[in-house]
């Protein structure tokens, strides 16, 4: 039987579903320890900076700009702070999935 999602939420370290679903997002079968520990700390920074950026952007779904604003600061991001076992076709597909995510969780975020 599948724990419910607040208990590996929290056995995992995150603090929201929020994080737990960027690390899912994150997440290839072949890390070490080392690296689950940093792709933890990727998703959680990674979730906080994207929130900022959007806080800070009039609906930034509407305009051509601010979504790319958006998909750059991902994508920049993950080049840097994904462990280095992350290859450059694998990195892009990552960011696609989530701007997507993003896109879809914070549509309406004014």
């Amino acid at each position: 039987m599948k724990k419910p999602r607040r208990k590996l939420r929290r056995r995992e370290g995150f603090s929201s579903d929020e994080e737990l679903s960027l690390y899912d997002l994150l997440f290839q079968d072949n890390l070490s320890a080392a690296e689950i520990k940093k792709l933890k700390a990727v998703a959680v920074e990674l979730l906080a900076k994207i929130k900022e950026k959007i806080a800070g952007l009039d609906h930034w779904t509407d305009k051509q700009e601010t979504k790319a604003e958006v998909d750059n600061l991902i994508r920049d991001f993950l080049w840097e702070e994904l462990p280095e076992s992350y290859v450059e076709v694998r990195i892009s597909e990552y960011r696609r999935r989530i701007y997507e995510y993003v896109y879809i969780q914070y549509k309406e975020v004014a």
